[in-house]
């Protein structure tokens, strides 16, 4: 759209102020765009009006036809200034066709069965308002079923198109809201046993697909000692999708994921040293940046509070060098678990590589500086106890300066 192209104000969502796609009015007389205002309702769980702030009476929502048809007039009128037309919103889906769409797939030929799960994945992928209408039919039992079919046969040799079923089941299942009774079925053990060959065997796609779903269940609370206690291939398997570096995304998820596995059980923490978590976030965290290095540093905080956790950190070579670059550099967070880190190590696990790799990788000098600017004071207290706990070797070591020895001192 031309820069000089000025929208009218009435044409624009009071909410995201861009020009309206699909006007629609709610129950206080106000129009807005209709993502904009069921993202307002449903994703920020809001109900008041955005504009006045009055309670809304209901949650109906009318389409304006007449301000649509003025938009796209508008759009039409100015396409020589590069304004895009508008197209005519789609009427929205009811249960009947998702119903419709879950038998098709649930009974039909492999064939029919993939393009009804892609018109369902292409439904829920369009708005919200779908994906409530697809979550209100209730598909949890037939997507997981097609997901357990991927185990079932997975003993012999799979067919192509039963993947292929599988794989767009596993599509819409990742893009819906979590609810209790999904949660409880994806972490039924046949079905955790399927997402566990589809971390190990599927496509990037559908490797990705199964981490985001395990995201999204890891949001609620549950017994996830016992969980990994029957499925612990799930645990394996999201290591090497960390080891892999499937892609950011993935990344991310399995970051997630193992953290909610491993905060409130030391059987998984163990469970997780033993497959190698601890050297695999040690590598990843040089190159790491923002959120990603804050929950490697997270995780790596939790991993260390058991005692074969800090041997395996003691065990890789760069692990100081790794954590000690990360302190100031990431954010108040990552320094804060960066700093405990190396209290962890240093309060625990005593002996002379550590006191020579501390100085040699900067890991002294960077506790100094936390002591030296503003920050956190647990987390400056943290630093200065790391200093204490061997200040006689570093000041006899002829590498460290000088002028960090007051501090140590302090």
């Amino acid at each position: 759209m031309d820069p000089n192209v000025e929208v009218p104000s009435y044409f624009r969502c009071p909410i995201s102020m861009e020009l309206m796609r699909d006007p629609v009015t709610v129950s206080t007389g106000m129009t807005y765009d209709r993502e904009s205002i069921e993202h307002w309702i449903y994703t920020c769980n809001k109900r008041t009006c955005p504009a006045t702030m009055q309670e809304l009476q209901n949650l109906d929502m009318i389409p304006n036809h007449t301000l649509r048809r003025l938009i796209q007039g508008w759009c039409v009128a100015n396409g020589s200034k590069g304004v895009d037309q508008i197209p005519t919103p789609r009427p929205p889906i009811d249960s009947l066709q998702v119903t419709d769409l879950l038998q098709k797939a649930a009974r039909s030929k492999p064939f029919q069965a993939i393009n009804a799960l892609k018109k369902l994945q292409s439904l829920a992928r369009e708005n919200e308002r779908n994906k409530r209408c697809i979550v209100a039919a209730r598909p949890w039992p037939i997507l997981i079923s097609l997901l357990d079919d991927f185990y079932l046969e997975s003993r012999e040799e799979i067919e192509n198109e039963n993947s292929k079923i599988c794989e767009e089941a596993l599509g819409i299942l990742y893009l819906l809201p979590v609810t209790l009774e999904m949660a409880r079925l994806v972490l039924d053990p046949m079905t955790m046993k399927s997402l566990g060959l589809i971390l190990q065997r599927g496509n990037g796609q559908a490797r990705l697909h199964a981490v985001k779903l395990l995201q999204n269940v890891a949001t609620q609370r549950v017994d996830w000692e016992i969980i990994v206690r029957q499925n612990i291939d799930v645990l394996h398997r999201l290591v090497e999708i960390l080891r892999d570096e499937l892609c950011h995304q993935a990344t991310m998820a399995a970051l997630d994921v193992v953290k909610a596995m491993c905060s409130e059980s030391r059987r998984n923490k163990l469970k997780a040293v033993e497959s190698g978590l601890v050297f695999v976030l040690i590598e990843l965290l040089p190159e790491a940046e923002g959120r990603k290095a804050e929950k490697i540093l997270d995780l790596l905080d939790k991993l260390l509070a058991c005692a074969e956790g800090r041997a395996a950190m003691n065990d890789h070579a760069m692990g100081i060098a790794a954590v000690s670059k990360k302190i100031m550099r990431v954010s108040e967070s990552g320094t804060r678990k960066a700093v405990r880190i190396l209290w962890l190590v240093s309060s625990f696990w005593s002996s002379t590589s550590l006191v020579r790799d501390m100085i040699q990788f900067g890991g002294v000098s960077k506790l100094c500086m936390v002591l030296q600017m503003d920050g956190a004071v647990k987390t400056k207290q943290k630093a200065k106890e790391v200093l204490k706990l061997h200040a006689k070797s570093w000041c006899n070591s002829p590498c460290f300066p000088l002028h960090l020895r007051e501090y140590i001192s302090m």
